[in-house]
């Protein structure tokens, strides 16, 4: 009998959790496909591995039999996977998209896993948040870095580590570039850069959020790129501001002033595809990521 291995993970953070709703968070499905799922399994074993009932989930005896052996099945295969590569006599390879390598945490995840895996080969992208979904999922991809708030597609996980305080990039002469720190509400007047709705979505609208709760919506420059350093060019021609990451550097005529508080930290995630090459020993060296 073949068995999907997605349906046996699947299985494994249901039995973990014993509650659809938390369980569908975690694989980043919806509650209804993962109770299809589920039952695609139990149809495949000719057995019922959960008992749902009004007081909640439970293991029937099946499915606690069954278990031990689903993670086993599941620890081989991603074993078995590393031996062959070894054994090929071949450095492994990881294929990460990280948006843009010159931001601090970008810069941080690279040298991570550099200094903890030596021998892996990394093949570095930065082509930004649809590029990296659909890299993923096709899997032309193996890790993804982006913002925790991009939408996350159905055969994806993700998993949050880090989060960044923001500031405001101005020009050197700009009024509030002496203040200690900038409320959003006091940059309702300004023309905002933006990069490109289709490189980082996630990160305009985290953006125009933030402007939305200050009671404006902001004017946007025209000119949109990739890169942060040609958005630092236009800020120190005084052509507009950005709100951006406190942590990314600027050139001289730009002043970065922290947010005033109320303004969340940006949140930074790992998004990987449960395959053959699910990068393991990638996302056990990038925990506890400071």
């Amino acid at each position: 009998m073949d068995v999907d291995l997605r349906l046996v993970r699947y299985f494994l953070v249901m039995a973990e959790e014993l509650h659809f709703t938390a369980a569908a968070r975690r694989l980043y499905v919806s509650q209804p496909a993962l109770s299809n799922q589920i039952r695609r399994l139990e149809a495949q074993l000719g057995a019922q591995l959960f008992e749902r009932s009004p007081r909640g989930v439970s293991l029937t005896a099946a499915g606690d039999a069954f278990l031990p052996h689903a993670r086993g099945a599941l620890a081989a295969i991603r074993s078995g996977v590393a031996d062959a590569t070894a054994a090929a006599g071949r450095d492994q390879v990881l294929r990460i998209d990280v948006l843009q390598t010159d931001l601090a945490t970008p810069r941080a995840v690279l040298a991570r896993l550099r200094d903890r895996l030596p021998s892996l080969r990394l093949e570095v992208s930065s082509r930004g948040t649809r590029d990296q979904e659909r890299r993923l999922l096709s899997g032309e991809l193996d890790l993804a870095l982006c913002g925790s708030t991009a939408h996350c597609p159905e055969g994806v996980a993700q998993r949050l580590i880090r989060r960044e305080a923001l500031g405001v990039a101005l020009p050197a002469d700009h009024p509030l570039a002496s203040a200690e720190a900038v409320a959003v509400r006091e940059l309702t007047g300004e023309t905002h850069y933006l990069p490109r709705d289709d490189f980082a979505p996630e990160w305009n609208e985290f953006v125009l959020a933030c402007c939305r709760t200050a009671g404006f919506t902001p004017r946007r420059h025209p000119a949109s790129t990739d890169g942060t350093s040609s958005a630092l060019e236009l800020v120190r021609a005084g052509e507009c501001v950005a709100v951006g990451l406190l942590s990314t550097p600027h050139p001289d005529g730009v002043i970065v002033r922290p947010l005033a508080a109320g303004v969340p930290p940006y949140g930074w995630s790992l998004r990987w595809r449960d395959s053959a090459r699910t990068p393991v020993a990638a996302l056990a060296a990038l925990r506890n990521l400071e």
